[in-house]
């Protein structure tokens, strides 16, 4: 049995993972800044520990949200009206964030080896309160426990966003690292990604609005 959900709801997880990886967020930020303070290696760096950091978010979110859900049914309506709520949040903040990133120059320490970069990314990501309701909120429209591992299909779903993550913002980190502000003052894309995003969160709301239980 393939670790993958059906083709429909992979499809669909595919399109929302390319929102959201174009629409600039925390991470990005993040990265983005490190690689203006401390050089396109570290920004690399950081990228890669962010996205681990998502990989073990997907994973958690999937198993333990499905889990609650099967061992208690009523926190299925609960864990759907947080969802619901929550996207509905996203939406609104992403439709007024600013067409600018604000790329500050990170906290760099003393800083001695490459592998700290990616300690910070990784920490930054899973201390996030943020990502942490931001993956329950997504992933368990993804999750069928009735087609198999869920700990398999968190994990290929966390890998799928990662990678696409890594690809989009790696490349930022390369233009930013010849370019510097100019990329992150590109207000035309930044402001067309902030209002995909916005219609791509207020979608999902009204998906999980129509969904009924498994």
């Amino acid at each position: 049995m393939t670790p993958l959900p059906d083709l429909q709801t992979y499809s669909l997880f595919l399109a929302t993972a390319v929102i959201l990886v174009l629409s600039p967020g925390p991470d990005t930020v993040l990265i983005l800044s490190r690689t203006v303070a401390s050089g396109t290696s570290a920004g690399l760096m950081t990228l890669l520990g962010t996205q681990v950091g998502n990989v073990v978010h997907a994973v958690l979110a999937g198993i333990g949200v499905s889990t609650i859900i099967l061992l208690v049914p009523v926190a299925y309506t609960a864990l759907k009206i947080v969802g619901i709520a929550y996207l509905l949040y996203l939406a609104v903040m992403a439709w007024r964030a600013p067409a600018t990133l604000e790329l500050g120059p990170a906290r760099t320490g003393d800083v001695a080896s490459s592998g700290r970069y990616f300690v910070q990314g990784l920490t930054n990501n899973l201390a996030n309160p943020k990502m942490i309701a931001f993956f329950l909120a997504l992933f368990p429209q993804f999750v069928r426990p009735d087609h198999g591992s869920l700990a398999l299909q968190s994990l290929a779903l966390g890998l799928t966003l990662a990678l696409m993550a890594v690809a989009w913002i790696g490349l930022m980190v390369l233009l930013v690292g010849r370019c510097m502000s100019a990329v992150a003052q590109n207000t035309t894309f930044l402001k067309l990604a902030n209002r995909l995003a916005a219609v791509t969160f207020v979608g999902l709301a009204c998906r999980l609005v129509a969904e009924e239980r498994a």
